[in-house]
C-alpha cells in the first residue's frame, strides 16, 4: 500500500491536534504538527531549526519556505524513524491557498501529492466553550496546550513538560475568540476551495465528543475522492457553505 498524505483543517478549537493523533493511531500514520516539529528542530539545532528559532522566540510567523523545508525534512525522516508507518497527517500547515500551492509544487517534484483533506466544521458556541477551557504554556519553545476538561495538567496551573505557570492566551479570551474565528475563515476559505477543486476535500462535523468526531474523521479519510464538495463564504454566526452531498462523511 502506498503512503497516505492527509491534511486536517479546522478553526482554532476544532480539535485538529486530538483528531490527527487518533487518525494516526487508527491508520498507522505519523502526526506532523507544524508547531511541534518546529520546536523539535530548534531543540536539535538542525539547519531549519536555526532558521526558525528567532521567529519563534519573537512570537512571529515562521516564513513559508522554512516551514515547507521543515516538513520535507520530516517526511524524509519518516521511514528511518517509523519504518512501518503508512504515511502522515499534516496539522497546522498549510493555512492559506498560496501555502497549499507551494506545498503542492514541492510534493510534485517528488512525484507525490496530497490524497485527502478533511475539514472539521465546528459551531462557534462549541469552539468558544472549548477555548475558554484552554490553558497554554507561555514558553514558545515548549508550546504545550491543555484543556481543563479533556486534557488537564497533572499539577493544576503548571505545565507538565517545563513546569511554567499556565496562562490563558490573548487569542483564547472570550472577547477575541470571535474575531479570531472570522480571521480564520477569511484566510482559509480560498484554501478549502483549492482542495475542493482537486476533489480531495471531505467535511465532517466537529460538535460531538472526541470519539464521535474521530469516527467521522476516520470515515472521511477512507472515503473515495469525489467531485461536488463546494465551499462558499462564512459569516460570523452563520455557515453559508454548501452541505456535502449524499455519501459524505459529515458527522
Amino acid at each position: 500500500m502506498s503512503d497516505r498524505r492527509i491534511i486536517l483543517l479546522g478553526p482554532p478549537g476544532a480539535g485538529k491536534g486530538t483528531q490527527a493523533q487518533q487518525l494516526c493511531d487508527a491508520l498507522n500514520l505519523v502526526h506532523l504538527a507544524t508547531g511541534d516539529r518546529l520546536r523539535e528542530a530548534i531543540a536539535r539545532g538542525t539547519p531549519v531549526g536555526l532558521l526558525a528559532r528567532p521567529y519563534m522566540q519573537r512570537g512571529d510567523l515562521v516564513p513559508d519556505k522554512v516551514v515547507i523545508d521543515l516538513l520535507i525534512e520530516s517526511i524524509d525522516s519518516l521511514k528511518a524513524q517509523s519504518p512501518s508507518s503508512n504515511g502522515y497527517v499534516l496539522d497546522g500547515f498549510p493555512r492559506t491557498a498560496p501555502q497549499a500551492k507551494a506545498l503542492a509544487e514541492v510534493l510534485a517534484r517528488r512525484n507525490e501529492k496530497i490524497d485527502k483533506v478533511i475539514l472539521i466544521e465546528t459551531d462557534e458556541h462549541v469552539i468558544e466553550h472549548r477555548l475558554e477551557q484552554r490553558r497554554s504554556c507561555p514558553d514558545p519553545l515548549c508550546g504545550a496546550v491543555y484543556n481543563l476538561e479533556s486534557k488537564p495538567p497533572k499539577t493544576p496551573g503548571k505545565c507538565d513538560l517545563c513546569g511554567k505557570t499556565l496562562i490563558i492566551r490573548e487569542d483564547d479570551k472570550p472577547e477575541t475568540i470571535r474575531v479570531r474565528q472570522q480571521k480564520y475563515w477569511s484566510e482559509t476559505e480560498p484554501l478549502i476551495q483549492f482542495y475542493a477543486d482537486q476533489n480531495v476535500l471531505e467535511v465532517v462535523g466537529g460538535n460531538g465528543g472526541m470519539d464521535e468526531v474521530g469516527a467521522a474523521v476516520l470515515k472521511a479519510a477512507n472515503a473515495p475522492n469525489r467531485a461536488g464538495v463546494r465551499w462558499k463564504a462564512h459569516s460570523l454566526g452563520q455557515h453559508q457553505g454548501q452541505a456535502p452531498k449524499p455519501g459524505s462523511s459529515a458527522g
